[in-house]
Protein backbone atom coordinates (compact mmCIF):
# COMPACT_ATOMS: atom_id res chain seq x y z
CA UNK A 1 0.00 0.00 0.00
CA UNK A 2 1.76 3.69 -0.55
CA UNK A 3 2.17 6.05 2.29
CA UNK A 4 0.31 8.81 1.69
CA UNK A 5 1.35 10.82 4.22
CA UNK A 6 -1.56 13.43 5.06
CA UNK A 7 -0.22 14.10 8.23
CA UNK A 8 1.85 17.26 6.55
CA UNK A 9 -1.23 18.44 4.84
CA UNK A 10 -3.30 17.92 8.38
CA UNK A 11 0.05 19.46 9.76
CA UNK A 12 -0.80 22.75 6.93
CA UNK A 13 -4.25 22.98 7.86
CA UNK A 14 -3.88 23.81 11.53
CA UNK A 15 -0.92 25.77 10.60
CA UNK A 16 -3.00 28.28 8.35
CA UNK A 17 -5.76 28.11 10.60
CA UNK A 18 -3.43 29.65 13.20
CA UNK A 19 -1.89 32.18 10.65
CA UNK A 20 -6.08 33.05 9.83
CA UNK A 21 -6.28 33.48 13.32
CA UNK A 22 -3.14 36.18 13.59
CA UNK A 23 -4.79 38.24 10.54
CA UNK A 24 -8.04 38.39 12.08
CA UNK A 25 -6.71 39.71 15.86
CA UNK A 26 -4.26 41.99 13.55
CA UNK A 27 -7.48 43.30 11.83
CA UNK A 28 -9.45 43.77 14.87
CA UNK A 29 -7.07 44.79 17.88
CA UNK A 30 -6.56 48.61 18.76
CA UNK A 31 -2.58 47.86 18.89
CA UNK A 32 -0.90 48.89 15.71
CA UNK A 33 0.97 51.79 17.69
CA UNK A 34 1.62 52.50 21.01
CA UNK A 35 3.25 55.29 22.58
CA UNK A 36 3.94 56.26 25.76
CA UNK A 37 3.19 60.25 25.95
CA UNK A 38 5.11 62.67 28.30
CA UNK A 39 5.11 66.11 29.59
CA UNK A 40 7.79 67.43 31.42
CA UNK A 41 5.96 68.71 33.99
CA UNK A 42 4.77 65.62 34.96
CA UNK A 43 5.73 62.42 36.29
CA UNK A 44 2.76 59.86 35.53
CA UNK A 45 3.20 59.14 31.50
CA UNK A 46 0.05 59.25 29.45
CA UNK A 47 -0.38 56.42 26.94
CA UNK A 48 -2.26 55.94 23.12
CA UNK A 49 -2.93 52.68 21.39
CA UNK A 50 -4.83 52.81 18.10
CA UNK A 51 -5.10 50.20 15.37
CA UNK A 52 -6.73 50.18 11.86
CA UNK A 53 -10.55 51.41 12.91
CA UNK A 54 -9.83 52.60 16.50
CA UNK A 55 -8.23 52.49 20.28
CA UNK A 56 -7.78 54.09 23.45
CA UNK A 57 -6.12 57.19 24.81
CA UNK A 58 -5.49 57.36 28.72
CA UNK A 59 -4.76 60.53 29.74
CA UNK A 60 -3.06 61.20 33.50
CA UNK A 61 -3.43 64.95 33.49
CA UNK A 62 -4.78 64.59 36.92
CA UNK A 63 -5.01 62.26 40.26
CA UNK A 64 -7.65 60.23 38.21
CA UNK A 65 -6.60 58.37 34.60
CA UNK A 66 -9.38 59.70 31.90
CA UNK A 67 -9.59 56.96 29.14
CA UNK A 68 -11.19 58.15 26.21
CA UNK A 69 -11.70 56.14 22.90
CA UNK A 70 -10.15 56.80 19.56
CA UNK A 71 -11.72 56.75 16.62
CA UNK A 72 -9.88 56.68 13.07
CA UNK A 73 -11.41 59.05 11.19
CA UNK A 74 -10.95 59.42 7.47
CA UNK A 75 -11.92 62.61 5.18
CA UNK A 76 -11.74 61.76 1.34
CA UNK A 77 -11.79 64.91 -0.21
CA UNK A 78 -8.35 65.77 1.59
CA UNK A 79 -6.85 62.22 1.60
CA UNK A 80 -6.30 61.80 4.72
CA UNK A 81 -7.07 59.74 8.21
CA UNK A 82 -6.26 60.68 11.80
CA UNK A 83 -7.45 59.64 15.01
CA UNK A 84 -9.63 61.49 17.10
CA UNK A 85 -11.27 61.67 20.53
CA UNK A 86 -14.19 63.77 20.02
CA UNK A 87 -17.58 62.42 20.99
CA UNK A 88 -19.10 63.82 17.61
CA UNK A 89 -18.54 62.35 14.29
CA UNK A 90 -19.15 65.78 12.39
CA UNK A 91 -16.39 67.11 15.15
CA UNK A 92 -13.63 64.20 14.42
CA UNK A 93 -14.27 65.07 10.35
CA UNK A 94 -13.45 69.19 11.08
CA UNK A 95 -10.14 68.28 13.25
CA UNK A 96 -8.97 65.87 10.41
CA UNK A 97 -9.33 68.35 7.18
CA UNK A 98 -7.90 70.95 9.88
CA UNK A 99 -4.76 68.98 10.26
CA UNK A 100 -4.58 68.00 7.00
CA UNK A 101 -4.14 71.50 5.61
CA UNK A 102 -2.02 72.23 8.29
CA UNK A 103 -4.06 73.83 10.55
CA UNK A 104 -4.55 73.71 14.70
CA UNK A 105 -7.61 72.26 16.03
CA UNK A 106 -8.60 71.98 19.48
CA UNK A 107 -7.20 68.34 21.32
CA UNK A 108 -9.66 68.14 23.80
CA UNK A 109 -11.88 64.94 23.66
CA UNK A 110 -15.24 66.92 23.39
CA UNK A 111 -18.25 67.12 20.99
CA UNK A 112 -16.76 70.09 19.15
CA UNK A 113 -13.69 71.32 17.35
CA UNK A 114 -12.43 74.44 16.70
CA UNK A 115 -9.59 75.60 14.41
CA UNK A 116 -6.72 77.92 14.19
CA UNK A 117 -5.72 79.25 11.20
CA UNK A 118 -3.50 81.54 12.32
CA UNK A 119 -0.29 79.88 13.30
CA UNK A 120 -0.18 76.66 10.79
CA UNK A 121 1.71 73.67 11.65
CA UNK A 122 5.36 72.93 9.69
CA UNK A 123 3.51 69.38 8.63
CA UNK A 124 0.45 67.89 8.07
CA UNK A 125 0.37 65.17 10.69
CA UNK A 126 -1.96 62.78 9.05
CA UNK A 127 -2.32 59.23 7.20
CA UNK A 128 -2.69 59.26 3.59
CA UNK A 129 -6.48 57.93 2.95
CA UNK A 130 -5.16 56.15 -0.18
CA UNK A 131 -2.52 54.28 2.37
CA UNK A 132 -5.00 53.20 4.93
CA UNK A 133 -7.57 51.80 2.38
CA UNK A 134 -4.80 49.91 -0.06
CA UNK A 135 -3.35 48.41 3.80
CA UNK A 136 -6.89 47.63 4.88
CA UNK A 137 -7.61 45.93 1.44
CA UNK A 138 -4.55 43.66 1.04
CA UNK A 139 -5.23 42.80 4.85
CA UNK A 140 -8.97 41.45 4.02
CA UNK A 141 -6.90 39.87 0.63
CA UNK A 142 -4.65 38.39 3.22
CA UNK A 143 -7.54 36.89 5.10
CA UNK A 144 -9.24 35.53 2.40
CA UNK A 145 -6.42 33.82 1.25
CA UNK A 146 -5.35 32.30 4.36
CA UNK A 147 -9.01 30.69 4.93
CA UNK A 148 -8.52 29.50 1.32
CA UNK A 149 -5.51 27.69 2.67
CA UNK A 150 -7.05 26.10 5.32
CA UNK A 151 -9.62 24.81 3.40
CA UNK A 152 -7.94 23.50 1.25
CA UNK A 153 -5.35 21.85 2.93
CA UNK A 154 -8.36 20.27 5.10
CA UNK A 155 -10.13 19.35 1.72
CA UNK A 156 -6.80 17.52 0.43
CA UNK A 157 -6.68 15.73 4.01
CA UNK A 158 -9.53 14.13 4.07
CA UNK A 159 -10.29 13.64 -0.20
CA UNK A 160 -8.32 13.15 -3.20
CA UNK A 161 -9.29 16.43 -5.62
CA UNK A 162 -8.86 15.63 -9.13
CA UNK A 163 -8.86 19.61 -9.93
CA UNK A 164 -5.40 21.10 -9.46
CA UNK A 165 -6.45 24.32 -8.54
CA UNK A 166 -8.17 22.21 -5.56
CA UNK A 167 -5.76 19.68 -4.89
CA UNK A 168 -2.12 20.47 -3.15
CA UNK A 169 -0.56 22.90 -6.19
CA UNK A 170 -3.81 25.26 -5.30
CA UNK A 171 -3.11 24.94 -1.70
CA UNK A 172 0.26 25.17 -1.87
CA UNK A 173 0.17 28.43 -4.39
CA UNK A 174 -2.15 29.92 -1.70
CA UNK A 175 0.10 29.65 0.74
CA UNK A 176 2.69 31.41 -1.22
CA UNK A 177 0.28 34.36 -2.50
CA UNK A 178 -0.86 34.79 1.38
CA UNK A 179 3.06 34.80 3.16
CA UNK A 180 3.60 37.48 0.15
CA UNK A 181 0.30 39.60 0.52
CA UNK A 182 1.17 39.23 4.08
CA UNK A 183 4.96 40.76 3.52
CA UNK A 184 3.83 43.50 1.67
CA UNK A 185 1.77 44.48 4.08
CA UNK A 186 3.85 44.52 6.65
CA UNK A 187 6.77 46.52 4.61
CA UNK A 188 4.49 49.08 3.52
CA UNK A 189 3.05 49.87 7.04
CA UNK A 190 6.81 49.54 8.20
CA UNK A 191 8.58 52.13 5.40
CA UNK A 192 5.58 53.92 5.93
CA UNK A 193 5.89 54.38 9.91
CA UNK A 194 9.71 55.06 9.05
CA UNK A 195 9.24 57.96 6.30
CA UNK A 196 6.38 59.55 6.43
CA UNK A 197 6.74 61.56 10.14
CA UNK A 198 3.80 59.15 11.54
CA UNK A 199 6.08 57.80 14.32
CA UNK A 200 6.92 61.43 15.27
CA UNK A 201 3.05 62.93 15.33
CA UNK A 202 1.01 59.72 15.50
CA UNK A 203 -1.55 61.34 13.22
CA UNK A 204 -3.69 62.78 16.19
CA UNK A 205 -3.62 66.31 17.67
CA UNK A 206 -2.19 65.88 21.13
CA UNK A 207 1.27 65.06 19.54
CA UNK A 208 0.92 67.06 16.37
CA UNK A 209 0.31 70.27 18.58
CA UNK A 210 3.45 69.59 20.83
CA UNK A 211 1.27 68.74 23.91
CA UNK A 212 2.73 65.73 24.58
CA UNK A 213 5.87 63.76 23.88
CA UNK A 214 5.80 60.45 22.25
CA UNK A 215 8.19 57.23 22.46
CA UNK A 216 6.14 55.56 20.00
CA UNK A 217 6.44 51.89 18.52
CA UNK A 218 4.58 49.19 16.70
CA UNK A 219 2.36 46.87 18.65
CA UNK A 220 1.56 43.68 18.77
CA UNK A 221 -1.28 43.85 16.01
CA UNK A 222 1.45 44.89 13.79
CA UNK A 223 3.91 41.96 14.63
CA UNK A 224 1.10 39.48 14.34
CA UNK A 225 0.91 39.32 10.74
CA UNK A 226 4.89 37.83 11.02
CA UNK A 227 3.18 35.06 13.17
CA UNK A 228 0.82 34.84 10.24
CA UNK A 229 3.72 34.93 6.88
CA UNK A 230 5.98 32.27 9.34
CA UNK A 231 2.57 30.08 9.09
CA UNK A 232 2.18 29.74 5.46
CA UNK A 233 5.70 29.57 4.80
CA UNK A 234 5.87 26.62 7.42
CA UNK A 235 2.77 25.12 5.11
CA UNK A 236 4.49 26.11 2.28
CA UNK A 237 7.33 23.68 3.50
CA UNK A 238 5.42 21.15 4.77
CA UNK A 239 3.60 20.38 1.41
CA UNK A 240 7.03 20.53 -0.58
CA UNK A 241 8.59 17.87 2.24
CA UNK A 242 5.77 15.70 2.20
CA UNK A 243 5.86 15.86 -1.88
CA UNK A 244 9.80 15.24 -1.08
CA UNK A 245 9.12 11.67 0.47
CA UNK A 246 6.56 10.27 -1.39
CA UNK A 247 9.01 10.94 -4.35
CA UNK A 248 11.74 8.92 -2.25
CA UNK A 249 8.95 6.18 -1.31
CA UNK A 250 8.62 2.78 -3.65
CA UNK A 251 5.19 2.93 -5.13
CA UNK A 252 5.45 -0.54 -6.86
CA UNK A 253 6.28 -3.89 -5.78
CA UNK A 254 9.21 -5.54 -8.40
CA UNK A 255 9.77 -9.20 -9.15
CA UNK A 256 12.89 -10.53 -10.29
CA UNK A 257 11.33 -13.80 -11.90
CA UNK A 258 15.09 -15.30 -11.98
CA UNK A 259 15.66 -14.86 -7.75
CA UNK A 260 11.87 -15.88 -7.66
CA UNK A 261 10.21 -18.96 -7.04
CA UNK A 262 7.87 -21.13 -9.81
CA UNK A 263 5.11 -20.78 -6.99
CA UNK A 264 5.62 -16.87 -6.64
CA UNK A 265 5.91 -16.38 -10.46
CA UNK A 266 2.77 -18.06 -10.47
CA UNK A 267 1.03 -15.45 -8.67
CA UNK A 268 2.16 -12.55 -9.80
Amino acid sequence: MAVTRRGYIFGAFVSGVTGVLFIVVALASDSWVVSTLRVPSQQAASNIRYGLFGGELTLREMATPQMHPLHMTCAVDVNACAVSCKTERESRLVEVRALANGYRPTAACGGTTEVDTSNPLDTTPVISFAFYVILTTLLVIDLVLGVAAAGLAILNATKNPTEPVFGLPGCLWTNVAAALVGITVMLMFGIYWLTSGLNEHLAISYIALGLFTPEAGLGFSYWLLLGACLCFIANVVLIQTRAYFLERDPTHSFINIHESSDTTVGIY
